[in-house]
């Protein structure tokens, strides 16, 4: 289907690109504008016509938006910020008069008005909607076209006491057992999901035995110098049985879909006790979506934060905690979906609330796939930029916001509480916190590493999505309702350009050695095409501004004040093979030497994100 904001390219009758610039909500009609055309007209074409010029190959929708103005605010001089704000401020509320600006007559009335109230020009104004609609519908197309002049060979742009149930069947000599409580029925789930996804030949009596042998012994973590100290083993009085361990697997019904019922009875009791689940079972009552739901998807996302206690080990020596995990978490709000989500470590931070946006726009099923869980695309359909972003009180984004703003024409909105089905659903595996709370020492604590972790509230994330409760469509089905209804003002972006946008960014400096950041050494062809290392080693150190991902340092970004919208891509030098795959905390906690470099090969490459590749 055709979203806002999609450049179509036709061959025929002549060559020409469009781009969509807004389509009725009941999908009849759309405004499109060719974006070589050197007025502000603006077309008014059928949305079956469009579909019909793409069917019989006249037209299609190109992959990548090469007009899109995607660059970093802190790289722009002043005197182009101060003439984006003062086009916007003309140009603002013009642009928000949909369908009205569209069509020619309101239009001219309409800018008639601004020319009076602004004291400018209607060419200028004309102009600007012009350069508008052409580049993508944000403010920074409203960007001053200066790299256009001069400036030979630079680039352009760019969760007492009795015992339950009947005694032991091995007597009273290991006790009477313990109670399956919150605590421990939390464990058997972290268990399964744990084990079912990371062992191919996965047996229940296997998970169960694994699960004993790392979550039910005597283990705590140095507060000093977070060292995971294991003592002693449990009890067996202290330890669940089989039994229990299978009867609470079957009765919560919250299994991964790779853990199947022990017989057809247990099905039909869980399923009465806990309802259709819609993920993982075959038989599904038909939903009902009801058409006067109001809203619409990706009107809007709800970007949350909590903390899970639990104490995470580091990949590198797992005898370390690293932290408790924060999960940044995008949820639509009209289909209560998780669009997007992001584990983080350290302090809530805006900067890693971006990137589970970024991944609101990423292609889930790679995404999955990298962190070991295997899915298919329609489990996870979400790659798209809501129109507002209304965020948690812990995360302040304040002048950051106005890259989002201008890069992506996303406004950001303080909100209260948002839609928190999903926490209920996580919630069952660790207990959560809020995002400043520290946490009290759990049995989950010092086992799980950052994979198996996000691995599990992918999990988490995927049984959310595809349940149903009480009858009502799963939030994955009222998505996909809307989309097909009511998805016209969808926004999509390259997903390699959305994550080196949204990344943090922090300085670098460039050594002898290579371009050091976090005691990690990474190289470049750009590095070395231009002879950077042996120009440190013989003038001096400097500095230069990089993105990074602070869960997955094997890369980062070189940003380039001259190409804003071209990143250079720098991997990780041999010299520094002991931090691959390791996060930014991980590589924190390893000893703090950087090895000389004796020679730096060329493992990357510099390329345009357009190019990108995963």
């Amino acid at each position: 289907m055709l979203l806002r904001n999609d450049l179509l390219h036709y061959t025929h009758p002549s060559p020409r690109t469009v781009r969509v610039l807004w389509i009725a909500p009941e999908q009849s009609h759309a405004y499109v504008f060719d974006v070589a055309a050197r007025s502000a007209d603006v077309e008014l074409v059928t949305l079956p016509a469009l579909h019909a010029d793409i069917h019989a190959g006249h037209a299609r929708v190109l992959a990548a938006d090469p007009y899109l103005m995607v660059v970093s605010q802190e790289l722009l001089p002043p005197k182009h910020l101060q003439l984006r704000a003062r086009a916007w401020q003309i140009v603002e509320a013009l642009v928000a008069l949909e369908p009205g600006i569209y069509e020619a007559r309101q239009r001219g009335q309409l800018v008639a008005q601004a020319t009076a109230t602004h004291g400018v020009s209607h060419p200028t104004i004309y102009r600007y909607l012009r350069r508008y609609w052409q580049r993508g519908q944000t403010p920074n197309a409203l960007l001053p076209d200066y790299c256009n002049s001069g400036g030979r060979g630079k680039v352009r742009q760019a969760s007492a006491g009795v015992k339950r149930g009947r005694p032991r069947k091995s007597g009273a000599d290991d006790g009477p057992g313990v109670n399956a409580d919150e605590e421990i029925r939390r464990t058997f789930r972290v268990a399964i999901a744990h084990y079912a996804a990371g062992h191919a030949k996965f047996s229940r009596l296997g998970a169960y035995q694994q699960m004993l042998a790392d979550f039910f012994c005597e283990r705590r973590i140095d507060a000093d110098s977070g060292r995971v100290l294991a003592m002693s083993g449990a009890q067996p009085d202290a330890l669940p049985t089989f039994g229990q361990f299978n009867y609470w697997l079957d009765h919560d019904d919250d299994r991964p879909p790779e853990v199947a019922r022990r017989s057809a009875a247990a099905s039909a009791r869980g399923l009465q006790a806990a309802g259709a689940s819609g993920f993982g079972d075959d038989a599904q009552p038909q939903a009902i979506v009801p058409a006067a739901l109001p809203g619409r998807p990706g009107a809007g996302f709800y970007l949350d934060v909590v903390r899970a206690e639990v104490q995470l080990v580091s990949r590198a020596d797992r005898q370390q905690a690293i932290g408790r995990p924060l999960v940044y978490v995008a949820v639509d709000t009209f289909s209560g979906m998780v669009a997007g989500v992001y584990i983080g470590l350290g302090a809530p931070s805006w900067q890693h609330a971006m990137l589970a946006l970024a991944n609101c726009g990423a292609d889930k099923q790679r995404y999955s796939q990298r962190h070991g869980r295997a899915i298919e695309a329609g489990q996870w359909p979400c790659r798209h930029l809501p129109e507002t972003l209304y965020t948690n009180a812990a995360l302040n984004g304040g002048a950051q916001c106005d890259t989002l703003l201008n890069n992506f024409n996303l406004r950001c909105v303080d909100a209260g509480d948002g839609p928190a089905a999903w926490k209920a659903v996580l919630e069952k595996r660790f207990l959560l916190l809020a995002a400043g709370e520290a946490g009290a020492p759990c049995r989950l604590d010092g086992v799980l590493d950052l994979d198996q972790f996000t691995r599990i509230v992918i999990d988490a994330i995927l049984y959310h999505n595809n349940s149903r409760h009480a009858g009502n469509a799963a939030p994955r089905e009222l998505w996909e309702w809307g989309v097909a209804q009511r998805g016209g003002s969808l926004k999509t972006y390259p997903e390699q350009l959305l994550r080196c946008s949204l990344m943090p960014a922090t300085q670098a400096t460039v050594t002898g050695d290579g371009i050091v950041l976090f005691d990690s050494v990474y190289t470049c062809a750009r590095a070395i095409n231009e002879r950077w290392f042996e120009r440190a080693r013989l003038r001096g150190q400097w500095q230069v501004r990089v993105a990074y991902d602070p869960a997955d340092m094997d890369m980062i970004y070189l940003l380039d004040a001259g190409a804003p919208m071209q990143f250079h891509a720098c991997h990780m030098a041999d010299s520094s093979s002991a931090q691959r795959h390791l996060a930014a905390a991980e590589i924190a906690c390893l000893p703090q030497a950087i090895p000389a470099i004796s020679a730096l090969p060329l493992r990357s490459t510099t390329h345009a994100v357009a190019s990108f590749a995963n």
